[in-house]
């Protein structure tokens, strides 16, 4: 352009064009086309903030929130015969929390059916006892049913194996519990689906509070295919087991789609017949090891160590801490990748005491506050306004990140502590096992079998 040179055109923002010297007409635009005017117009302060408040609460980035109202909420791998009802008390949406707490009830159906996921699942049991069955095999014998005995009750917690196909019910009548749950991918929505959140639940978790088992059946619509369901005879064929229990099916389907390829996609480059594929990701058929080899290889993920992650069930723990005590952890390290760590404190009302919500050097270190019992004042840092927060029984505060905060017990109160961290504080002992290796005899018939079996792996597996 004759005569321009060194001068800067200014250009302005409207309605998806760029165009010379023309402010944007905001009436013109609505939804995310406003907001990205703000940012245009006013920067990304002005734009964020607009942003949170228009999408609501759930998107609040405050490093703290309360959680007094359960919302509905769907589980879902839980058909409507199971009798179990949910509430979402989990952080925040806009925090991205890779774990989900609920408070369920489960009906007295003793379960006949199993359901599994990789990742982490803590049972609290706040009134009744919770039964559960696992279908497992320790090593060197079938798998086989076992029921937890005794139930779990309150007072104590429970950390399960999830990838152990297992299910739980109400033992003898109507247990309440919290439930805290991640999926290996960090996602909650995997295992659990916010309901309709204008219906919402408010209650202290006492006997009077009321959530009927059976709502769970109105929300059946919400579920997506329930893939992570099977029965003891279906474990029973040849390879359902080692895929499901050792959990390598749903880490090839999840690496899967983390990376956008299709079966189609997938099985193509494997050179497989993509129903073939299917049949492998929902452990309906016995594989090759050369076909998982070549499945292994194309998504750069490795299985030689999965074996190890089923050789555990469940731990449990009393809940016990003196009062105003810095909380410990309460369970032991299990052989599995964990990051949801527990801890338990207890607090008496004319006492006053500093806790650290956080356990390590992370500064960014979402916990949990679950107050099981009694009624306590927080007060926040300083530097956050100094805010208190009231919160009693059946209450959760989240935190998202690690504060130093003062506590005023107004009653005597218990709280359970959830950590999400990379970095353990658990106690250094791996979880008992229902079985012990060296109390399983080996029998002659046993020797020779697994000579034989081991003679067939020298020689290769054939694809079946």
């Amino acid at each position: 352009m004759p005569g321009a040179r060194g001068t800067v055109l200014r250009l302005e923002y409207q309605a998806g064009e760029l165009t010379p010297h023309r402010k944007p007409k905001s009436s013109q635009l609505s939804g995310l086309a406003l907001i990205e005017s703000l940012y245009f117009c006013a920067g990304a302060s002005v734009a964020q903030q607009q942003l949170q408040r228009l999408l609501g609460p759930e998107q609040d980035v405050r490093p703290y929130a309360l959680c007094d109202t359960g919302q509905p909420s769907v589980g879902m791998d839980i058909a409507p015969e199971d009798e179990i009802a949910y509430e979402s008390f989990s952080p925040p949406a806009s925090w991205n929390a890779a774990y989900s707490i609920q408070r369920v009830r489960l009906g007295p159906n003793e379960k006949s059916e199993f359901v599994f996921h990789p990742g982490e699942e803590l049972v609290i049991p706040t009134r009744g006892s919770v039964a559960y069955h696992f279908f497992w095999s320790p090593g060197s014998s079938l798998p086989q049913r076992i029921v937890l005995h005794p139930p779990i009750g309150t007072g104590k917690i429970l950390r399960i194996n999830p990838q152990i196909p297992h299910h739980a019910w109400g033992a003898k009548e109507e247990a309440v519990a919290w439930l805290v749950l991640r999926h290996a991918t960090n996602s909650p929505v995997t295992l659990v689906m916010d309901g309709d959140a204008s219906v919402a639940v408010k209650g202290s978790g006492g006997p009077h509070t009321s959530l009927p088992v059976g709502n769970a059946r109105t929300s059946s619509a919400a579920r997506a295919p329930m893939r992570r369901r099977v029965t003891a005879n279906e474990l029973r064929k040849p390879g359902a087991y080692a895929m499901i229990a050792w959990g390598i099916s749903e880490l090839i389907r999840d690496t899967r789609q983390k990376t956008g390829l299709t079966t189609t996609d997938l099985a193509r480059h494997v050179g497989i017949d993509p129903s073939s594929l299917s049949r492998l990701e929902e452990a309906k058929a016995n594989v090759s090891i050369e076909m998982l080899a070549k499945v292994c290889r194309v998504l750069r993920i490795g299985i030689g160590e999965r074996i190890a992650s089923g050789s555990w069930i469940h731990e449990s723990a009393e809940l016990n801490a003196k009062s105003n005590e810095v909380s410990a952890p309460v369970l032991y390290a299990p052989s599995s990748s964990h990051y949801l760590h527990p801890y338990v404190q207890n607090f008496s009302p004319a006492d006053r005491c500093t806790v650290e919500t956080g356990r390590s050097q992370e500064t960014v270190q979402i916990s949990s506050w679950i107050v099981l019992k009694g009624k306590l004042l927080v007060e926040l840092p300083s530097n956050l306004g100094g805010r208190s927060i009231l919160a009693e029984t059946g209450n959760v505060i989240h935190f998202r990140e690690t504060l130093k905060v003062a506590v005023q017990a107004l009653q005597p109160s218990s709280v359970v502590q959830i950590v999400y961290s990379q970095s353990c504080h658990c106690k250094r002992q791996s979880p008992s096992s229902e079985l012990e290796e060296s109390d399983k005899p080996e029998t002659d018939h046993k020797r020779l079998k697994t000579k034989e079996l081991l003679e067939e792996c020298s020689d290769g597996f054939q694809t079946m």
